[in-house]
């Protein structure tokens, strides 16, 4: 398949702006980790010994240079033959991108690792995006004007820097050895990142308790002001969603994937992405709710369903009611800018009416998966009865 799309590529890809495997190039190398290779049994006796932790601290640095070159060479081998004719550059030049975007991404990996262990929560969700973003703001625009081949000399002379910038770094990370606890979570992070993707749906994809705070639901107190059994309920849920980072961040991507779906719309079609993004939220939120409830602890509480199917309906519109609004504000700020004057009035106006509707929503979606679930129970009954008659 490569071949012919070599031989024969697309139209398209002829007008792709020349800095695009440029900026590939960058995401790839913002998503890696730095590997340690630290051990839970190293704990007895090895990690006591500093040969023994230097040794592992300086084969995590060599895998995750080596992986870091792979993973640009590889990327760079698959973009430029197929944008030869858009970029215009020759071997020597794609070989100079590889090698500077595989020394980025190492030198990233060692300033995240940083950034990690001295902030926790919020604070280092927001340092390592604020990185990220800095990393693309300078990297692309300077890849770029280095990859124009006007001056090679000061192109060589800035991989130079890099590479020096990347012995510093790493023999900084050598003399600054964390605590066990920090080398293992940096550790299963990485390892988690390379292969999670193959064990999704398995047990060895889980990761241990990293034993630290959670970044969202920091102080103990009550969610709802609303004390009765229902809501106390959904508070619970509510409470185990936010405190789950990788259910956060699912929650936040396709609010933000929404936010773009609805303003990158015409209005019209905007309205009905609105809806169907309204109705598949609802739908993960209720088989959220499903998981949690067979969870090995939640499954002792003796909950009537009537609690059951209440809690649920407001646990789903403590998370339905503010993404849901948020899309009809930028759907309304949307309107707004495409057609000014008084359809700026439309970022107030839809959220006041998306309120109710998505309540209204919501009841019906309690009413109509209680009664695929009532049908699904009296089928199971039914079930039960003949082959208790059979025997």
């Amino acid at each position: 398949m490569y071949l012919d799309l070599l031989r024969h590529p697309p139209d398209w890809i002829g007008h792709l702006p020349a800095r695009t495997p440029i900026v590939v190039l960058a995401i790839l190398m913002l998503r890696a980790r730095l590997r340690t290779f630290a051990e839970s049994g190293d704990g007895l006796f090895l990690r006591s010994s500093g040969r023994w932790v230097s040794g592992m601290t300086l084969a995590g640095l060599a895998y995750t240079l080596a992986a870091r070159m792979a993973v640009s060479a590889a990327g760079a081998g698959l973009m430029l033959p197929l944008m030869s004719d858009a970029t215009g550059w020759s071997f020597g030049a794609g070989a100079a991108l590889a090698v500077s975007a595989g020394l980025m991404g190492f030198a990233w990996t060692l300033i995240r690792d940083a950034t990690e262990r001295r902030w926790q929560g919020a604070r280092r969700v927001l340092a390592v995006y604020g990185l990220r973003a800095a990393f693309i703001a300078a990297w692309v625009p300077v890849a770029g004007w280095g990859m124009r081949g006007g001056e090679p000399v000061a192109a060589a002379a800035f991989i130079a820097a890099l590479a020096l910038a990347c012995v510093g770094l790493a023999w900084r990370r050598s003399m600054r050895a964390g605590t066990f606890a920090q080398e293992l979570e940096a550790e299963h992070r990485a390892y988690g990142d390379n292969v999670g993707w193959v064990l999704m749906d398995t047990e060895q994809a889980k990761r241990p308790p990293a034993g630290r705070r959670p970044w969202v639901l920091r102080k103990p107190g009550p969610l709802l002001k609303r004390r009765d059994e229902p809501a106390r309920i959904a508070e619970l849920w509510l409470r185990a969603m936010l405190r789950d980072a990788e259910q956060v961040r699912t929650l936040l991507q396709f609010a933000l994937l929404g936010i773009a779906a609805i303003w990158l719309s015409p209005v019209w079609l905007g309205a009905i992405a609105w809806a169907g993004l309204c109705a598949l939220l609802l739908l993960w939120l209720n088989g959220l709710w499903g998981r949690w409830e067979t969870e090995r602890y939640m499954a002792l509480y003796d909950w009537s369903e009537a609690l059951r199917t209440d809690g649920r309906e407001i646990g789903r519109s403590l998370l339905l009611r503010p993404i849901g609004l948020a899309w009809c504000a930028i759907l309304g700020l949307h309107a707004g800018w495409l057609y000014g004057g008084p359809w700026w009035t439309a970022a107030l106006l839809l959220p006041a009416a998306g309120y109710p509707l998505l309540g209204r929503i919501n009841r019906a979606a309690t009413a109509l998966l209680g009664t695929g679930r009532e049908g699904r129970s009296k089928s199971d009954a039914g079930d039960i009865d003949r082959s208790g008659g059979v025997e």
